[in-house]
């Protein structure tokens, strides 16, 4: 019971901010013509290593690629990156700022979506986060088709 609660309000929340257009649900392997979030990560810190679990006192950084077909949009600005988090409850923690973006090489259709939390930011628990990007069109919404978990532990 708790499961589809929380599935339905994470798909609320999300859906939400995505109204004007469509969503495309992220699959690495799905249809070439579809833009697409793969590859959530978090590190500890800006180019840190890639793990899992964080103590409060730890900086984490949220990150993930960005694929969009279409050539218009190569080397553009999505238009706008926006970074959720939730705990196992499916409880809305953070969001509300932008998170950033930057391409792998000047005219990519690959991005780096990122995220970067400072220390002391979360209490110890689960949580879970997810990326949601607006098309530089501002035609079409993707979100990352899993939702990560991470764990903070207490000191």
């Amino acid at each position: 019971m708790k499961r589809a609660l929380w599935m339905k309000q994470v798909g609320v929340c999300l859906m939400a901010v995505a109204m004007m257009a469509g969503v495309a649900w992220a699959d690495p392997t799905g249809a070439a013509d579809v833009p697409q979030i793969l590859n959530g990560v978090t590190l500890k810190g800006e180019g840190g290593s890639e793990q899992r679990t964080f103590l409060p006192t730890d900086p984490i950084t949220f990150e993930a690629t960005y694929y969009d077909p279409d050539a218009d949009c190569a080397g553009v600005e999505p238009f706008f990156v926006q970074w959720y988090l939730f705990n196992l409850e499916g409880k809305f923690i953070d969001g509300e700022a932008p998170a950033g973006s930057f391409p792998f090489a000047p005219g990519s259709k690959y991005r780096v979506l990122f995220f970067d939390l400072a220390s002391n930011s979360l209490a110890p628990d689960s949580y879970k986060f997810t990326f949601l990007v607006r098309r530089c069109d501002n035609a079409i919404s993707v979100v990352l088709p899993e939702f990560l978990t991470i764990r903070v532990f207490a000191p």
